[in-house]
């Protein structure tokens, strides 16, 4: 993990020991090629849950061929058993996204849900770029 991965799971492992953790939080991430953020959100069904939300850029919808790329996001989200989901915006960004309910996080969700996403994401741009190209 690089440093500047430890300090984020550090601060966000303090914060949440601190029950300091709310919404607004908002700090870039990287890992390799991938780039986003990890933030704290409002779950849309019960308000009162707040979400750690880790969301990496893959690409942008490809121009062509989408009815394949989707089938393949489709197909990847399925391989993830549930950990992280590819989405697309309104402006057609895709993401890699993976949440948990912050309040009972321990520091080895945090770290894993930091790491295991940041490394689909850095994996998966690059391939998906390739396959898929603009």
């Amino acid at each position: 993990m690089n440093h500047s991965l430890m300090e984020l799971v550090r601060d966000l492992i303090t914060l949440i020991d601190d029950g300091e953790l709310g919404v607004g939080f908002a700090r870039p991430l990287e890992r390799g090629s991938a780039r986003g953020q990890v933030s704290v959100v409002q779950d849309a069904q019960d308000p009162q849950v707040l979400i750690l939300l880790v969301r990496l850029d893959i690409m942008l919808v490809p121009s062509s061929d989408v009815e394949r790329f989707y089938r393949t996001l489709l197909k990847l989200n399925h391989r993830f058993h549930g950990r992280a989901s590819f989405n697309v915006d309104d402006k057609g960004m895709v993401y890699l996204s993976a949440g948990r309910p912050a309040e009972d996080l321990d520091p080895g969700e945090v770290v894993d849900l930091i790491l295991w996403t940041s490394e689909q994401a850095d994996h998966y741009d690059d391939l998906l770029e390739i396959e898929f190209p603009h």
